[in-house]
């Protein structure tokens, strides 16, 4: 009964729209859009460090880098600028930003580019 109900609500994700303006990190079976405003995020991405860890490993503009870890890490946290951010960055950008969570041990679930 428990995997149906699970397999119900991940049906139930993708059919209402988890796609979002940005994309989609799990990991340890924990899925969050990238550009959301929730406290696991937070926690997933923040509180172990794995934001700092997978900036680091971008190639991305330090400009960039400062601006997605204040709008996903600090106390003025906004998933609406991190989307604003990242529908910014150039297709180039977003590829290398989503290959730095895969090096960090996420899985993307790629809705837009």
């Amino acid at each position: 009964m428990k995997i149906w109900f699970f397999m119900m609500m991940a049906g139930m994700i993708l059919i209402s729209g988890a796609c979002t303006d940005t994309f989609m990190v799990s990991k340890r079976g924990e899925i969050y859009s990238l550009g959301g405003n929730s406290k696991a995020k937070y926690n997933l991405l923040c509180e172990s460090g794995d934001m700092e860890k997978v900036l680091l490993t971008s190639h991305l503009d330090k400009e960039i880098k400062d601006a997605l870890y204040q709008y996903t890490c600090s106390e003025s946290r906004s998933g609406e600028k991190v989307r604003q951010i990242y529908a910014s960055m150039t297709p180039e950008q977003r590829k290398d930003i989503k290959n730095a969570f895969r090096k960090n041990g996420y899985t993307i679930n790629v809705c837009s580019t």
